[in-house]
């Protein structure tokens, strides 16, 4: 029998409803949701409990975080609690005052030196190929004590052609600098003097840290794929799932995130997923939680490219479920019930996806891909985490219809037709 327990999830988008929706359907609980406000998609949850928290600063946050555990501690000494998140600067957050916070939680996130070392582009570079990853080619350029007039001269060799991709090396320092002053998650760049442009405008924002230019991978958007794994408190890849986007999203502010996939497993990249981690492990580092890899198949080619690991579940983690393991069920066998599951691959074919049916298809042009898309629906293997019959309310069916027409004017504004390159 499972111990008491609670979960205090950290944040309200999507991706904390899916936190709440997975708990709630494996173990019958009501999450406790943290956070400075609550976005629509909790609107009238029947399936949460709301905690509002001033999360202005870091400090704030933890500070919030000790009273709550502190209170939840008094009211239930029995009661297990843990911690959720899924952004890479609370994860980071989470780690740096983990001795403080296991005072009353669980933190089941990485420490902070494995974090460090993969969630950087360039030491995860490093650590990939030593395992026979493939990655694209990089050019990286450190800000950090670097004049206005030296950084005008960091350019990358020849051989990078353009169309180039630019984003941050380490997405946590960027975080903050991007909400603020509305830099993109990952730009694409068409030539040189946008390249120049784009380091002068994160010059004078402040930016010290690392960039990292990319040579572009041949193919689409329906060229990407997403790996997500477990590792449980041993170090011991535990759970993996991947799942072929079909779309992303293309606001600014979440550029690059994927808003439909279609499941599918792919043993051969598993493997080196498997290998990648336990390189990790060998060289002494502490990787405990999920972990979300973003991989892209050059379509000239063929061969796979990992760009990079997440340090945390991803915002469209719903889809492991879909694919027929609960991620929930993983992370509570093994921080509440000490009893790891065997690993488990989740293979189930299902299509996940937050757009509208007819909003989806008008961006595939691929018909094999279409009819697969339609067979799906067809045999009601669709999924979407706010789709919930344990949750619905008047108010929640008026939430999903806004948000669906949200998602066409969205999609009118900034990616109005199909293009080749996805950009």
């Amino acid at each position: 029998m499972t111990e008491k327990f609670q979960a205090v999830i950290v944040g309200s988008d999507i991706s904390a409803y899916a936190f709440a929706r997975e708990l709630n359907d494996a173990y019958g609980i009501k999450p406790i949701i943290f956070s400075r406000f609550t976005q629509t998609v909790l609107i009238d949850s029947q399936i949460v409990t709301t905690y509002q928290a001033d999360t202005s600063t870091d400090e704030k946050t933890i500070e919030e975080l000790l009273f709550l555990g502190s209170r939840l501690k008094k009211e239930d000494p029995a009661q297990k609690l843990f911690l959720l998140a899924n952004s890479d600067n609370l994860i980071v957050l989470l780690a740096h005052h983990r001795k403080d916070l296991e005072k009353y939680f669980i933190v089941p996130v990485p420490e902070l030196d494995a974090i460090e070392k993969v969630a950087d582009k360039e030491s995860f570079d490093e650590l990939a190929t030593s395992v026979g990853m493939k990655v694209p080619g990089s050019f990286y350029v450190s800000f950090d004590k670097m004049t206005k007039e030296e950084l005008m001269t960091q350019l990358p060799s020849a051989d990078f052609v353009y169309p180039l991709i630019a984003k941050p090396a380490n997405s946590s320092a960027y975080d903050l600098l991007r909400l603020n002053h509305g830099f993109k998650k990952v730009y694409v760049l068409d030539n040189e003097s946008q390249l120049l442009q784009l380091w002068n405008d994160l010059f004078e924002a402040g930016f010290d840290d690392k960039f990292i230019v990319q040579k572009f991978v041949q193919g689409a958007e329906t060229a990407l794929y997403s790996i997500t794994t477990y590792v449980d408190s041993k170090g011991d890849v535990t759970l993996l799932s991947s799942a072929h986007v079909l779309l992303q999203e293309h606001q600014p502010a979440t550029l690059g995130i994927p808003c439909s996939m279609i499941t599918t497993s792919y043993p051969m990249l598993f493997e080196q997923v498997q290998r990648f981690f336990a390189e990790l492990k060998k060289q002494g580092f502490t990787y405990f939680g999920f972990a979300n890899f973003d991989v892209k198949r050059d379509e000239e080619t063929g061969e796979f490219y990992f760009f990079e690991v997440n340090p945390r579940i991803g915002r469209n983690h719903f889809y492991i479920t879909g694919a027929g393991a609960n991620p929930m069920e993983f992370l509570v066998s093994d921080i509440i019930e000490n009893d790891p599951k065997k690993r488990v691959i989740a293979s189930k074919k299902v299509l996940y996806t937050i757009i509208p049916k007819r909003l989806l298809l008008r961006y595939i042009d691929n018909p094999t891909m279409r009819k697969e898309i339609k067979a799906l629906y067809r045999d009601g293997n669709v999924i979407n985490p706010t789709l919930n019959e344990n949750d619905k309310s008047l108010k929640r069916v008026i939430y999903q219809y806004l948000a669906m027409l949200k998602q066409i004017k969205k999609f009118r504004t900034f990616y109005p037709k199909l293009t080749k390159s996805g950009f």
